[in-house]
């Protein structure tokens, strides 16, 4: 690399760098992993002492949650905002339902 080239720019990374306007700091994801975990939290509690199939309320509860959350948010949660709000919200209460599907019709459960 000749020494009077320019130094190649750095990539700018959305979800870690702030807003191109620079005056507002990047979104904060530790609201959305606090909610996260503490679903999973629960369902792991409930699943030990009361039973799986309440365990896996508790996780499609948490799914829908998240997909509320992603469907009433302006921004979108960051750490919930991955692709579309359609497809997130989508893909979470998908999820939901089916793993309340899962939960009532498993036998032995």
């Amino acid at each position: 690399m000749a020494p009077d080239s320019p130094k190649p720019a750095a990539p700018q990374w959305h979800a870690v760098d702030a807003v191109a306007d620079g005056d507002r700091p990047a979104p904060n994801p530790v609201p959305a992993i606090l909610v996260s975990l503490t679903g999973i939290l629960v369902a792991v509690v409930l699943g030990l002492t009361v039973g799986a199939r309440e365990g896996s309320f508790a996780i499609a509860a948490t799914l829908g949650v998240a997909g509320a959350w992603r469907a009433t948010s302006p921004s979108g949660p960051a750490g919930l905002a991955i692709r579309s709000r359609g497809f997130d919200v989508f893909l979470c209460w998908g999820a939901a339902t089916a793993v309340s599907v899962l939960a009532l019709t498993a036998p032995g459960v």
